[in-house]
């Protein structure tokens, strides 16, 4: 149920994020490494906030498989010491 939450406010926190940024229209020179280019405003905001949503999700389940791997040693051991005693 946490997880649904936690879901919704992101998924209402990015639809507010793409409404405030459709409103700037202003176009911009955006460098990076290898080259340059113009962009609107809106495009980069929606563009960078996107890669932070993919990063964040991908270190969430990095860390989430981690504790589940944890989880099923534990459980493991506990089932090897039970049937121990």
């Amino acid at each position: 149920m946490k997880g649904i939450i936690s879901l919704l406010v992101i998924v209402l926190l990015l639809a507010v994020a793409f409404a405030i940024g459709s409103q700037n229209d202003a176009v911009i020179t955006v460098n990076y490494l290898l080259a340059q280019t113009q962009i609107r405003i809106s495009t980069l905001i929606a563009i960078t906030l996107s890669i932070g949503v993919v990063i964040g999700l991908l270190i969430m389940l990095a860390s989430w498989l981690s504790l589940r791997v944890q989880l099923l040693a534990a459980r493991a051991k506990l089932k090897k010491f039970n049937k121990e005693n």
